[in-house]
């Protein structure tokens, strides 16, 4: 351990935790999840910030699914790094989200269309992958689905069992069409002939991740909808976006900011060589700055596995 003897429980995740014999001036520790360790280091007088504790779920919910932004393990974790990784956090947040989160859960985890899915009142690793904050507020979602006819359920003491019903495999559907449950990405950048190395290489990252890259020059589309129509409609149906803005295209300006309003998560990448030109708008937004086809690649198949649920 550090000079400074770690907590029998960890600052961010609530799991045990096992000391690390280094020479540092700090708190060091590991901790195992999903049969993986991990590594957290954090100054001798670390202290959560009110706003992480209020927003630990949050953190509880990133490492369940496998999505918490690890730091190399010989950067400390401070209260500003841990808060900008919760408010950069793409999780459910509004109501509608997290009742759509639920729902897709729950579609996902049947085994067949009518399945029954249980729910356990006590099994806090359920309510924090799903984002919740406790089971009151899971218990909530549960009764307003079943209000809304989207499932039927039977009620015990300590469980839920629910099913889908057809007004709820329809909004499954529903979903599906909005992007909601899309295994698409839609890329917006130049599409230059300088520019298709990044197109490759932005188009092999989206694959390796099981995502299917959508650019607006290489899909089909009905010939009476003009392009930004067309386009407007596949970012509609997309989970997320790649913004590039290298060259610095307006229309990728139009395209990230249309799937911000949508409330969509846009990954924003530049060449090193351009980043300092982009415009006050965007460049406050974290980039993958990348130098290299390479490396762009790498980053951008870590972000995607970590950013995007």
């Amino acid at each position: 351990m550090g000079n400074t003897k770690c907590p029998e429980k960890c600052f961010l995740f609530d799991l045990s935790t096992t000391n690390i014999p280094t020479n540092l001036d700090g708190i060091e520790y590991s901790i195992e999840m999903n049969g993986n360790v991990h590594f957290l280091t954090f100054h001798w007088d670390y202290e959560n910030s009110d706003f992480i504790n209020k927003n630990k779920y949050i953190l509880k919910g990133l490492i369940l699914n496998e999505a918490f932004p690890f730091l190399n393990n010989d950067v400390f974790y401070t209260v500003d790094n841990i808060q900008k990784i919760i408010y950069e956090a793409q999780v459910p947040r509004t109501p509608k989200q997290k009742l759509d989160n639920l729902l897709i859960f729950i579609h996902d985890e049947q085994r067949y269309e009518g399945d029954d899915v249980h729910f356990s009142r006590e099994n806090t690793n359920c309510i924090n992958k799903l984002y919740f904050k406790n089971d009151e507020e899971l218990n909530f979602y549960i009764e307003t689905l079943f209000e809304l006819n989207y499932i039927n359920r039977v009620v015990s003491n300590d469980s839920y069992l629910v099913t889908l019903t057809f007004v709820g495999l329809e909004y499954i559907i529903k979903l599906e069409d909005e992007g909601g449950k899309s295994k698409n990405c839609f890329i917006a950048m130049s599409f230059s002939n300088e520019a298709k190395p990044i197109r490759d290489s932005i188009k092999k990252a989206i694959r390796k991740t099981s995502f299917e890259p959508i650019l607006i020059d290489e899909v089909n589309y009905e010939s009476d909808l003009t392009i930004n129509d067309a386009m407007i409609g596949f970012i509609r149906k997309s989970k997320f976006m790649v913004a590039d803005f290298t060259h610095q295209k307006h229309g990728v300006y139009f395209e990230a900011g249309f799937a911000l309003g949508l409330k969509k998560p846009v990954i924003y990448t530049c060449h090193i060589d351009d980043f300092k030109q982009t415009h006050f708008d965007t460049n406050h937004y974290p980039h993958i700055v990348y130098e290299t086809y390479e490396d762009l690649e790498e980053k951008l198949i870590d972000k995607i596995n970590a950013w995007i649920i």
